[in-house]
């Protein structure tokens, strides 16, 4: 069974994190998955849980990524990815590169809530809050 999700505006009593508290975690107990850029399978439509648009370096770049299947976009190209995963708990770590630089997204699921962060070199440069809507088989 999966949780479906749906943007939400207000994030009270939802204990927003820091870049330090994300980037000092422990990835050595995750599971590492490297996501190689592929075709997607089935219908082939994206489901994306969230997606930002940044400036760096006087350019603008769309940043997106779905939880069904681990992917990132960025301005519609998909891109390889290093993913950390756990047994238990539903957190997800990608990382990637953008112009040299770590793209880094941390999506935190607390029960029925998910925060999901953007960040660039160990700086958050997006937020997104969602909460649970639906259960789905």
């Amino acid at each position: 069974m999966s949780m479906l999700f749906r943007r939400a505006t207000s994030t009270e009593g939802r204990m927003k994190r820091s870049s330090n508290e994300i980037n000092t975690r422990d990835m050595s107990t995750k599971k590492k998955v490297i996501r190689k850029v592929q075709e997607l399978s089935g219908d082939g439509k994206v489901k994306v849980t969230s997606a930002w648009t940044i400036d760096m370096s006087n350019s603008q770049y769309r940043v997106s990524f779905s939880r069904d299947n681990l992917h990132v976009w960025i301005n519609g190209t998909a891109v390889e990815t290093t993913c950390y995963i756990t047994d238990h708990g539903y957190d997800v770590d990608l990382f990637f590169t953008l112009e040299g630089q770590e793209g880094h997204i941390y999506s935190d699921v607390e029960g029925h809530e998910m925060m999901n962060y953007l960040l660039i070199n160990g700086e958050i440069k997006g937020q997104d809050y969602q909460t649970k809507v639906d259960s789905a088989e």
